[in-house]
């Protein structure tokens, strides 16, 4: 978790580079925001074609195409070289976290997994939260620099996946490993039929409809993620135009709030969230962090018309109420499709789950810029906060009608 924490202080950071560094256009920034987050359909293949063996393997090839690749940011100099590079980080990042998944399912009871988790991503986020500072202290030196600093970034976030390839298989899994996680997996070869990729193609979303005729509660719960996501994502792309553009803040400042701030409540809270889930569930976990983090837009509207001599200090502190809201959302969007998950298909819900990010990500970044253009930052901000409030209350909903946590988890091991 020390390694995926440095890897995620530089991650968070592409669009402002593209912004700050390259001086990318805002549709250009809107558009890698919607690769980043339309790639996340492939949640869904990679968790069928882990389901069938190779999960440690694909972890790492996904890190040496995902991660290591950013060894070659060394040669970029444009702001679509750079688009592409961190295309690649974004294809292979939907493919993380199914094989984490169904790995966390088969080492950690349930009783204990959200506790466990919690307490990974405090190390994570704290880490994250340091590694910033000295990220953000580089680029204000030099905005090139992040030449130097992501191939670093890079290399050392491939160690996190290695490090889980590696960890011991515990007796009883279901999931089938072969030996040997630097084999090339073996791939169908011969004549393409059209008609049999358009089967493979569409039939693990046929398969996904399925799972949710069939789970109403695990639909319902995507449902209630896939309406605080449509306000998450308006939220990307304008983040970095409105720090850059209105604000003005240099990359100490952008780091500090969106990378220190923003880690650091994550990692403090972490275990108690973790624990609390463990207690309450996952879906009124939700419910309380929905609710939360609608004082993060709200604080962007309300304090840059109230403050606007200080902007850092507005961005500071809507990234205090978003480290407070993403807390306990972080352990939720993690692990808690586990919940609803089935012996053995961990990674599969998880699989669903990414991929509906992809679903949203397609409408979000692009209405979030469209509203910024027609109407500004502040309605932005008015829209995403009501969109939250909408969430935690159907969250809330759903608690109300879901058995206490450990009757629908899985038995312990």
């Amino acid at each position: 978790m020390i390694a995926q924490g440095v890897w995620w202080s530089g991650y968070l950071l592409f669009p402002f580079v593209l912004a700050k560094s390259l001086g990318a256009p805002g549709w250009l920034v809107t558009l890698s925001v919607v690769m980043e987050t339309t790639f996340m359909l492939l949640a869904v293949f990679w968790g069928q074609l882990m389901d069938r063996g190779g999960r440690r393997r694909w972890l790492v090839l996904g890190g040496v195409g995902g991660r290591l690749s950013l060894l070659l940011a060394v040669f970029t100099a444009t702001a679509g070289q750079f688009l592409v590079l961190i295309g690649l980080a974004y294809f292979f990042a939907a493919l993380v976290y199914p094989a984490q998944n169904g790995i966390l399912q088969a080492n950690i009871s349930p009783e204990r997994r959200g506790r466990v988790f919690g307490l990974g991503a405090m190390v994570q986020h704290f880490t994250a939260a340091a590694t910033s500072l000295l990220v953000g202290y580089l680029l204000d030196l030099d905005p090139g620099l992040y030449r130097l600093v992501f191939p670093a970034i890079g290399a050392v976030g491939f160690l996190y996946l290695l490090i889980l390839a590696r960890l011991p298989r515990p007796e009883g899994d279901t999931a089938h490993d072969p030996a040997g996680i630097f084999v090339v997996p073996r791939l169908p070869l011969g004549r393409p039929r059209f008609r049999r990729l358009g089967r493979a193609l569409v039939t693990p979303y046929r398969e996904a409809v399925a799972t949710f005729r069939a789970d109403r509660a695990f639909f319902w719960f995507e449902s209630n993620f896939m309406i605080y996501g449509i306000a998450y994502m308006m939220l990307i792309p304008v983040l970095p135009l409105f720090f850059t553009q209105e604000l003005n803040l240099s990359y100490k400042e952008i780091s500090s709030a969106r990378v220190l701030i923003a880690s650091v409540g994550v990692a403090s809270l972490g275990p108690l969230m973790g624990r609390l889930m463990d207690r309450i569930h996952p879906v009124r976990l939700c419910t309380m962090s929905f609710g939360i983090i609608t004082l993060y837009p709200a604080a962007l509207a309300v304090g840059a018309a109230l403050m606007p001599d200080r902007p850092a200090l507005v961005a500071y502190l809507a990234f205090g109420f978003y480290s407070l809201g993403m807390a306990g959302i972080n352990v939720t969007w993690n692990v808690g499709s586990i919940s609803f998950a089935p012996p053995g298909q961990g990674g599969y819900y998880q699989g669903i789950h990414v991929a509906m990010v992809g679903i949203r990500g397609l409408l979000g970044p692009v209405l979030g810029f469209a509203l910024t253009t027609w109407a500004g930052y502040r309605e932005v901000f008015i829209v995403a906060a009501g969109v939250f409030i909408a969430a935690s209350l159907s969250s809330a909903a759903l608690g109300r009608t879901i058995a206490p946590a450990k009757a629908v988890c899985d038995p312990p091991r």
